[in-house]
């Protein structure tokens, strides 16, 4: 067992001194504000290597150890060792001062992560702050495009917007062109939707139903020279909307297939569909394998069925990616929101326990 305390400007250096010294299995044992003329945070910390005695202790009479005081430090290192271990599994990872410590479950309860939930609360004041400092965040890294209502723009070599949807299978992509392609027509757009069925599965009946309920063309392409010939057919309309189906990301051959697409040379949009309701550690496996694509934006469905939102913004923390988008439900047209940094922050701070 290693104990050591730590000293740094603030947590987020100490809990990285922590982990390059000690490892990430390393428990924070309790963290305090130091005030003075330079202020400082002192953290201690704790690692438990099982050490064992080891060589002839008694082979110099000035450092021999007597059997109890060896018995002694054992039963130290084990009492101490059991505290650790029920403190890790009591989920107390670390104490902070109270107010921060209030700002940093309130996060986590939104299921920010750590790391992020603790850069966070060592700028804000009070837990009325975080609304503004998020805020901020996501505007000066341009995490989020506050102006993506005008997605209608075109393309200066196309004269108009191609624009693709991927994501795993039951994101909603095909329920959120229709959506796209509603939006679209109310805002006097010309509108086609391209279907893309690479593996022959047929599973483009519920785009082949959008389209006509909606009225607006739809081509059924197999791979990427017959996508050529649909965005040529279709050189009158303003946007479009290419649906993907949707497969297993760790399939190899499937994300070649749609590589294959991006080496025609078309402008293409890409829009990575993630549901808002799955588990964090999915959301960023699953982008993981999607991060292989040239992804524009990311858009984030099913927020509606979400009891957490904190995820939106580790994504967009870790990945560096625009959102898009988010839909709140299954009605189309509707249940689609482009919303602004300030919007997606409430959001996600809105969710979660009180």
């Amino acid at each position: 067992m290693k104990v050591k305390k730590f000293q740094a400007k603030n947590f987020t250096e100490a809990l990285a001194n922590v982990k390059k010294e000690l490892g990430e299995d390393a428990i924070i044992i309790s963290s305090e504000d130091r005030k003075g003329t330079r202020p400082y945070v002192e953290v201690t910390a704790a690692v438990d290597y099982d050490i064992e005695p080891s060589g002839n202790l008694n082979c110099s009479p000035a450092y021999s150890t007597s059997n109890s005081d060896i018995v002694e430090l054992k039963n130290e290192m084990k009492n101490l060792r059991e505290s650790i271990e029920i403190m890790r599994n009591s989920g107390c990872e670390l104490t902070l001062p109270a107010e921060r410590k209030k700002m940093f479950y309130f996060l986590r309860e939104r299921s920010i992560k750590d790391e992020y939930a603790l850069s966070l609360v060592e700028r804000a004041h009070a837990i009325e702050d975080l609304e503004t400092i998020i805020t901020d965040d996501m505007s000066s890294s341009r995490l989020f495009n506050t102006s993506y209502s005008g997605i209608w723009g075109m393309s200066s070599r196309y004269n108009k917007r191609i624009i693709m949807l991927i994501g795993p299978t039951g994101v909603g992509k095909t329920t959120t062109v229709a959506k796209l392609a509603s939006k679209a027509l109310k805002e006097g757009k010309r509108v086609a939707v391209i279907g893309v069925d690479t593996f022959k599965i047929g599973a483009i009946e519920q785009i082949r139903i959008y389209s006509k309920m909606i009225g607006i063309p739809l081509d059924v392409i197999s791979d990427a020279q017959d996508l050529k010939k649909s965005i040529r057919k279709y050189n009158d309309r303003d946007i479009l909307l290419i649906d993907t189906t949707g497969q297993n990301p760790r399939d190899d051959n499937y994300i070649r297939s749609l590589k294959d697409i991006y080496k025609t040379g078309l402008p293409i949009e890409t829009q990575l569909l993630l549901s808002a309701s799955s588990d964090c550690d999915f959301l960023m496996e699953t982008y993981k394998h999607y991060g292989t694509l040239p992804v524009d934006y990311i858009a984030f469905t099913k927020t509606d069925e979400a009891v957490k939102l904190g995820s939106i913004y580790n994504l967009c923390r870790t990945y560096k990616k625009p959102v898009a988008y988010i839909t709140t439900g299954q009605k189309v047209p509707g249940n689609i929101e482009f919303v602004d940094n300030k919007k997606l922050t409430n959001l996600i701070l809105r969710t979660g326990s009180a």
